[in-house]
């Protein structure tokens, strides 16, 4: 019997080519995403080294990291709009070199002054080689390839969340060449150079449609963005000041300021930074209000396991890190698997992800109420595996829900807002949930003070845990919506 099938043609050499240039330009921006957004973390578990070599105080360490994270996070739609209007492979090219070029002074930084200058710079380079990724993806891969990359991207942000303390504790404990916190900045120097080289070589370059920058939104966003985010990084270890909720109010009048004026510039024709348009867009609004659920209660979760393994059970650094390593490996190989079920099941899957993430931390209160404190680290993995597979699948369509809808033109724009948003929303989760967790402890969390019994701990960490457990249900709540609706 003679087949009907047409036979298929064999990839020509310029379609191979073709495919290995846009996985060596996907290769070459995810390794500046995890870098980028390590930083962001893995400092945290360097600041007793930090602090004791620089005989800096309290507060400059807060700084340390709370200067990049702010910057960075001001800086992010500023410079999507860069990318938009210079070209996103320059801009990411730009950002890359200036973030190597900080790693380093942030490497041999003689005083405190000088690090948290250096690390602010850090996290303004990073506010603009970041967004250019969701961008450049974007131009890159078409159809179920755009998927895929995004679904490696969202795997990609995982796991440079979560790798923080295992990797700045592994750093700390082989402490190469003698040169201990310092090693922290200086492992960005081999991966930022190998992301440049990779992408001039293989990124295509593309613009947006913006003609011009919007100075002044962008300064008004700035303002705006620190006066919300610095309260929330500085304002619980320093016991919530006067300043702290002022500059909380200014910064809420100051981004609706900003709101007004975008839209203004909208309707007369002008080239606002946030084109109010994206957030008329119902799928970007309903998926950009699920990342603040999703990503706050994330933060939630591992700076409640940090506390709890820290300072609860006495772990190292290290040791801390390795019980983070099942969620990771879990994200991980459910993101990588979420890219097939969301282009089959589409928004059930993050229901589903919520769904496991929900049980998985009933499970995880449970066993840190009735675990005996020898056996509870050991007792908690199953759950975090779970978690993290919950996770994964969440990440995985996420991304790729809040961007369906957005115009190549305004995919800079969109970028740098679904990235503020996890930055907001990160800082939303460790300032309510750090700061509900130090209420029911009675005290500061911290291993040197032996005056807070381990049951103290249990209660504070099972308390939290039921509110970080209540955001999971959100987000399951919110992604229901959007499955129906879409």
């Amino acid at each position: 019997m003679t087949s009907t099938t047409a036979p298929v043609a064999a990839p020509t050499a310029t379609e191979a080519i073709s495919t290995t240039r846009q996985r060596l330009a996907l290769a070459s921006v995810l390794m500046a995403t995890f870098m980028g957004l390590l930083d962001g973390s893995i400092v945290t578990v360097a600041t007793p080294s930090i602090q004791a070599d620089l005989r800096a105080s309290f507060g400059e360490i807060q700084f340390v990291i709370a200067g990049y994270t702010v910057a960075y996070a001001v800086g992010l739609v500023t410079g999507g709009r860069v990318g938009d209007l210079i070209g996103r492979k320059r801009s990411f090219v730009i950002g890359v070199l200036t973030f190597i070029g900080m790693s380093v002074l942030c490497a041999i930084a003689p005083t405190a002054g000088m690090l948290i200058a250096a690390r602010v710079l850090q996290g303004l380079a990073a506010a603009v080689m970041l967004p250019q990724v969701l961008s450049i993806i974007q131009v890159t891969f078409t159809g179920p390839a755009r998927a895929g990359a995004i679904g490696i991207y969202g795997a990609t942000i995982g796991l440079a969340s979560i790798s923080g303390q295992l990797v700045g504790g592994a750093l700390l404990a082989a402490n190469p060449a003698g040169l201990g916190w310092r090693s922290l900045f200086l492992i960005n120097v081999p991966i930022g150079v190998a992301a440049i080289v990779s992408a001039r070589a293989t990124v295509t370059e593309s613009r947006g449609g913006s003609t011009r920058l919007d100075l002044a939104g962008a300064s008004l966003l700035g303002l705006g963005l620190v006066g919300l985010l610095l309260p929330l990084a500085i304002g619980p270890a320093a016991g919530w000041p006067v300043w702290t909720w002022a500059a909380l109010a200014a910064g809420v009048l100051v981004l609706a300021g900003f709101a007004v004026i975008q839209r203004r510039l909208q309707n007369t024709g002008g080239a606002p930074l946030v084109p109010p348009r994206l957030l008329a867009q119902a799928r970007f609004a309903r998926g950009l209000f699920l990342v603040l659920v999703f990503y706050s209660g994330n933060a939630g979760l591992f700076l409640l396991l940090a506390y709890h393994l820290q300072a609860g059970l006495h772990f190292s650094a290290l040791g801390s890190g390795a019980v983070f390593a099942p969620l990771g490996l879990g994200f991980a190989v459910a993101s990588l698997a979420g890219k097939k079920l969301a282009a089959r099941y589409g928004a059930r899957v993050m229901v589903a992800g919520a769904t496991l993430m929900s049980l998985s931390l009933a499970a995880f209160v449970a066993v840190v109420a009735v675990a005996p404190q020898q056996v509870q680290a050991l007792a908690l993995l199953p759950a975090l595996v779970v978690s993290g597979i919950g996770e994964g699948l969440v990440a995985a369509p996420l991304i790729t829900t809040v961007l369906a809808d957005v115009a190549p033109a305004d995919s800079g724009a969109a970028s740098g807002v679904l990235l503020t948003g996890t930055q907001v929303a990160n800082a939303l989760g460790v300032a309510v949930i750090g700061g509900i967790f130090a209420g029911v402890l009675g005290s500061t969390p911290d291993e040197a003070n032996t005056t807070v019994a381990f049951a103290d701990y249990v209660h504070a960490t099972a308390i939290t845990g039921g509110i970080v457990l209540a955001l999971a249900v959100l987000t399951g709540l919110v992604a229901r919506a959007l499955r129906t609706r879409h």
